[in-house]
C-alpha cells in the first residue's frame, strides 16, 4: 500500500496516468496516443541499463525487444546497444555509409570544350569536380552530374576528378579523362609498354565519322597499335597489324612474325559469363573513356550498310580494315596475317565464345565461332 501510494505521488508530480499511458516532463495534458510512455526533455536523455556480456546473458527468459547497453559486446570490446529479437541477443550496429566513387559517364567533346559527365551514385547528396586530385579545393557541384570546362587546347588529353559525398563524407576521386577534338582531326598518342601496350611507341591515329550505318559515330582509322594504314588489303606488315587482344582482356600483343611481345604465359582457354568490360577495354585504356571497342551491334549496322560481301568492302570503306590475321587460341603464335582480318566486339556469344567481324577474299560476316582465347585485332569507337 505504501509503495503503491508513492509511485501515485512521483506520477502525481512528474506525469499523468491516462489509460496505462505515462507522461513524463511533458506539458500535454496527455502522453502521445501511440505511445505507453511518452518522455520529454530537452536537456537529458533516456538511460538504459548497462551491463557487461555475462551478465546480459544471465538475464532469465528476456522478453522480445528487451534493450541494454552491453558494455563489452563489440568486436572490439566497446559498448553497443543489445535488443533481444528472434530469440537470441542481438547487437545494433550504428554506422555512417559513405557513398560509392562515382562512375565514369560519356564527355561530349569539341575543338576547345569538354563536358564531362559522371553518373549519380546511391546515397550521395552531392558532388565534386577538380582540375586537381584535391578534395578540399575542388569545385562544389551539388547534385549536378556535369560540368562544362572552355578554353581547352585542341588535341590534348586531360585528367580531371571527381567524387561523391554526403553528411557521413565523402567517397574516394574518381579519375576521368577527355580529349579536345572533333572527329575527323588526327588523334596522337604515346602508349607506354605494361599492363595494355606491349611495347612504348608513339601513334597518330586518324579518327572519321560519317560511317554508314553508324553515321554519328566516331571512329579510329587504323588497327590499334598500328603505326601505319595498310597499304594494301594483303598487307602483312606489324606496322600495319598493330596488336592483338583475347576477349575482355587489357593485356596487348606485338607479333612480329617471328616473336610474340609480351612472350608471357597464353591465356587458354577463357570461359566467363561477360562482356567485355570497360575497366578492360584497351580502346578506354589507351585513348581514353570516350573510346571503347564497338559491339556486335555496331559492326552488324556498319557490315549491312556497307553492303560488305567480300573483305574488298571493308579496305575499301572509311575504316580501311585490312587482313591483319590473329595469334592462335592455342599457344598464341601469328597466323594468317594478309591472307584475313578478325575483329573484336565487346559483345560475347557465349562462356567460351565472343562475337568478332571475320572478312575474307569471299566473305564478310558477323561470326562467333572463335573462343575468347584467340588474340584478335582492335578497331576502336566513341559517340
Amino acid at each position: 500500500m505504501k509503495n503503491t501510494f508513492l509511485l501515485l505521488i512521483i506520477f502525481l508530480i512528474y506525469g499523468k496516468i491516462v489509460h496505462a499511458q505515462v507522461a513524463v516532463n511533458t506539458d500535454k495534458s496527455s502522453p502521445n496516443s501511440s505511445a505507453m510512455l511518452d518522455v520529454k526533455s530537452t536537456t537529458k536523455g533516456f538511460l538504459a541499463p548497462r551491463m557487461t556480456f555475462a551478465q546480459r546473458n544471465a538475464i532469465v527468459n528476456p522478453a522480445t525487444g528487451l534493450m541494454v547497453i552491453c558494455t563489452n559486446c563489440n568486436a572490439d570490446g566497446t559498448e553497443v546497444i543489445s535488443t533481444y529479437l528472434g530469440g537470441k541477443w542481438q547487437n545494433v550496429s550504428v554506422t555512417c555509409d559513405l557513398p560509392m566513387a562515382p562512375l565514369e559517364g560519356t564527355h561530349l567533346q569539341s575543338n576547345t570544350q569538354i563536358i564531362w559527365n559522371w553518373n549519380a551514385m546511391p546515397i550521395a547528396t552531392g558532388y565534386k569536380w577538380s582540375v586537381t586530385n584535391n578534395y578540399a579545393t575542388a569545385t562544389d557541384m551539388g547534385t549536378t552530374t556535369t560540368k562544362t570546362e572552355n578554353g581547352l587546347t585542341t588535341g590534348n588529353l586531360y585528367t580531371r576528378y571527381v567524387w561523391a559525398y554526403n553528411s557521413c563524407g565523402k567517397s574516394d576521386s574518381t579519375i576521368i579523362t577527355g580529349r579536345a577534338m572533333i572527329c575527323g582531326e588526327p588523334l596522337t598518342e604515346t602508349h607506354t609498354e605494361g599492363a595494355v601496350a606491349p611495347v612504348t611507341k608513339t601513334v597518330t591515329y586518324g579518327t572519321v565519322t560519317n560511317i554508314p550505318g553508324e553515321s554519328n559515330k566516331c571512329w579510329i582509322t587504323r588497327n590499334l597499335g598500328a603505326t601505319q594504314q595498310p597499304n594494301t588489303l594483303d598487307d602483312n606488315t606489324e606496322a600495319s597489324a598493330g596488336w592483338y587482344w583475347q576477349f575482355n582482356r587489357k593485356q596487348g600483343y606485338k607479333h612480329d612474325g617471328n616473336f610474340r611481345t609480351p612472350n608471357s604465359a597464353w591465356i587458354n582457354p577463357i570461359s566467363e559469363d561477360l562482356d567485355w568490360e570497360s575497366t578492360n577495354d584497351p580502346c578506354v585504356l589507351l585513348l581514353g573513356s570516350p573510346w571503347r571497342i564497338p559491339t556486335l551491334t555496331e559492326w552488324t549496322n556498319v557490315d549491312a550498310a556497307g553492303i560488305w560481301e567480300s573483305s574488298f568492302g571493308p579496305f575499301t570503306s572509311g575504316l580501311r580494315l585490312h587482313a591483319a590475321g590473329y595469334l592462335h587460341s592455342g599457344h598464341g603464335d601469328l597466323v594468317v596475317r594478309g591472307q584475313a582480318g578478325y575483329y573484336r566486339s565487346s559483345t560475347q556469344f557465349s562462356l567460351t565464345n565472343g562475337w568478332l567481324l571475320w572478312l575474307g577474299s569471299s566473305y564478310c560476316i558477323l561470326d562467333n565461332s572463335f573462343v575468347k582465347a584467340f588474340g584478335l585485332s582492335i578497331r576502336c569507337v566513341r559517340d
